[in-house]
């Protein structure tokens, strides 16, 4: 598991919200949806419910 990914995932559990993450991350939120796109790959499942009210995990 890479650290930015890591990092990613815990700041959207913190945040609730990928959007919030990436500002707090200093990154796109595109970036922030490729890492936790590519953990879930890594991971072989879904760690967030994605809706328009934020993620839920």
């Amino acid at each position: 598991m890479d650290i930015d990914r890591a990092r990613t995932f815990l700041e959207i559990v913190h945040s609730g919200s990928f959007l919030k993450a990436a500002d707090r991350l200093h990154v796109t939120q595109t970036t922030v949806s490729a890492r936790i796109r590519t953990l879930e790959e890594e991971l072989g499942r879904r760690l967030f419910i994605r809706n328009r009210n934020g993620a839920r995990n």
